[in-house]
This record gives structure tokens, C-alpha cells and sequence, in this order.
């Protein structure tokens, strides 16, 4: 009996020694290698939740760019209109051509075209330009809708008519002499740099 208790407690030692060995292999497993990978996972999940937010904002911002890039015709005919009514140039051979083109148009007889000097006023350059015109009642005013319906920005400032009063038609041939001011971007203006 003697034999069998030592060979148990040989047993039971063995036993302790494997169960103590393959607990200090589990515990040295989890220091070395689970415990990081948790941290891992968790910093692995803060990114993911990082990286979804940012994917919900490109999600907004693409959807903001899709539905301007469905404006694009209308904003690039805005600024091709806005461009022909405010040129970044103050010359105005286009614009008086344009105003022989109307007086054409609504059969009035342009005898004088006189433009000033483009003077800077707040955001636009402003150019005067005087007009002597002669015409019916009718030709004045369609001359008048005329410039209004100019390309380029056009603003009536004062109209000196005469040759009409109380013994006159509508056939009868009117003066008229126009101070309108026309636009151009404030850059027109400006002095050369000088490098």
C-alpha cells in the first residue's frame, strides 16, 4: 500500500505539474496575445467608427456636387450673361455697335454717340455715355426697350425729348438725347501692376 500511495502522490504531482504548466501556458497566452488583440479590436472598432462617419459626410458632400453638376448649363449661361453684362474691359467698340444694331431695329436715326471716362464706383466701373437720337414716338420707344434689352448692363439716366407737343402725332419726328451708364468689372480700370 505503501507503493501505490507513493505511486499516487507521483501521479498527483505529475497531474499539478501538468494542470500548473498548462495554466501558466494559458496565462502567458493571454498577456502575450489575447489581452493586445482585444486592444486591438477595440481600436480597430474606434477607426471603423471614424472611418463611417467620414464615409456618411463624402455620402452628403457627393450628393450636394451631383445635384450642382445637374446646374451646371444654367450656372455656366448665368455667368456668360453675367460676363456679357458686366466684361472686365471698359472698351466699348462692341457696346456702340450694339447701339447702332438697336437704333437699326427700332428705325431711329443715331446722329451722336459720345462715351466718358470710366470712373471706379464701389464694386463696377461706371462709363457715361451720351446719345443723340431722332424718331417717332413709336421708334423712341422701342429704341428705349431696345437698350434695355442690350447684352450689356445698361441703365437710362436721363432722356431730353423735344419736338413734340400739343399739335403733334405720333408720326412726328422726335429729339432725343440719352445719358446712360454702362458697366464693367472694376478690374477694367485699374492701373497695370507693375513687376
Amino acid at each position: 500500500m505503501a507503493a501505490t500511495d507513493r505511486l499516487a502522490g507521483i501521479k498527483n504531482r505529475t497531474m499539478l505539474i501538468i494542470v500548473g504548466g498548462s495554466v501558466l501556458v494559458l496565462l502567458i497566452w493571454y498577456v502575450a496575445y489575447f489581452a493586445p488583440s482585444g486592444k486591438q479590436l477595440g481600436a480597430i472598432g474606434t477607426q471603423t467608427q471614424t472611418a463611417q462617419t467620414e464615409q456618411a459626410q463624402l455620402n452628403s458632400e457627393l450628393a450636394r456636387l451631383r445635384s450642382y453638376s445637374k446646374e451646371t448649363g444654367t450656372l455656366a449661361l448665368l455667368s456668360q450673361r453675367l460676363g456679357a453684362a458686366l466684361p472686365p474691359t471698359t472698351d466699348i467698340y462692341d457696346y456702340i455697335t450694339a447701339l447702332s444694331n438697336a437704333g437699326t431695329a427700332a428705325n431711329v436715326k443715331i446722329s451722336s454717340i459720345d462715351p466718358g471716362t470710366a470712373q471706379v464706383d464701389g464694386p463696377v466701373s461706371v462709363i457715361p455715355v451720351s446719345i443723340a437720337v431722332s424718331g417717332t414716338y413709336d421708334q423712341t420707344l422701342a429704341f428705349m426697350r431696345a437698350l434695355y434689352a442690350l447684352p450689356r448692363l445698361t441703365v437710362i439716366s436721363s432722356v431730353d425729348i423735344s419736338g413734340g407737343g400739343s399739335a403733334t402725332t405720333r408720326s412726328t419726328s422726335l429729339q432725343s438725347t440719352y445719358s446712360l451708364e454702362i458697366f464693367a468689372l472694376p478690374s477694367a480700370t485699374a492701373p497695370p501692376s507693375t513687376g
